[in-house]
């Protein structure tokens, strides 16, 4: 039983509100971060550190710290470095020009429509970007992708939140944080595994299926599913009725 309208909702980003080629933007990240510490350690060292951190993330369910905590405490222990060290270099990375991964974004033209009819209708909307990378980068690509970051109330970034997706304690914990019951939200992605697992919470799920993500292992089945026109005209239907228009 799902409710005749929804007091949030939740949007993934990457392949929901833009387009992004991951298999080019994870290693020109990395590699980027390298220059900035390459007399401490190789390039094939911190990309497997890296990427391991990040599954890491991913698989964690005990939301004891924060996802930056985790990840860099982590990679500090694999690379032998002190993790103060490893988090400067991090730090001048991110302070660094990266316009050259713009590249890796496309943008989708009904994004910033979609987000506007949810805070027409008054209610939060959540920006629930996996949270493995830090809120500059997530500031960075929405900038690309032409997304409106002002609109969001919450964005889940490295730094604020202690669970990924799929884990159902992001869920839960971003419902706490809205005031909200999970089953009062509406999780949209395009993800079969990280996204959908809010149905667990009983959070309402769209699959956005331009751009579908099908992981290997456990995948679960959405509440509905279609484009992103069909999602549009779903939230007209579907929220509050307090839009400005009405």
């Amino acid at each position: 039983m799902h409710p005749a309208s929804y007091r949030a909702v939740l949007f993934d980003l990457d392949g929901t509100l833009l387009q992004v080629q991951m298999h080019n933007f994870i290693p020109q990240y990395i590699s980027a971060f390298h220059a900035y510490c390459r007399d401490l350690t190789s390039h094939q060292r911190l990309q497997t550190a890296m990427r391991a951190g990040i599954h890491l993330l991913l698989e964690t369910e005990d939301g004891a710290r924060t996802n930056q905590q985790r990840l860099f405490d982590f990679v500090a222990a694999q690379l032998e470095l002190d993790v103060p060290l490893l988090g400067q270099r991090y730090a001048d990375f991110l302070a660094s020009d990266y316009e050259f991964l713009a590249p890796a974004i496309e943008s989708l033209p009904l994004a910033n429509a979609l987000v506007n009819i949810c805070t027409r209708a008054k209610i939060p909307v959540v920006l629930a970007t996996n949270p493995v990378f830090p809120r500059q980068l997530i500031e960075a690509r929405c900038r690309w992708a032409g997304v409106d970051l002002a609109a969001f109330d919450l964005v889940t970034s490295l730094e604020n939140s202690c669970y990924c997706k799929p884990q159902l304690g992001y869920f839960y914990a971003l419902a706490a944080h809205l005031g909200v019951e999970p089953q009062d939200c509406l999780m949209v992605g395009n993800d079969t595994s990280h996204d959908l697992a809010a149905g667990e919470t009983g959070m309402t799920t769209w699959l956005v299926d331009t751009w579908i993500m099908v992981r290997k292992g456990l995948n679960f089945t959405p509440h509905f599913r279609g484009n992103h026109q069909q999602l549009y005209d779903f939230l007209h239907l579907h929220l509050p009725a307090k839009q400005d228009e009405i």
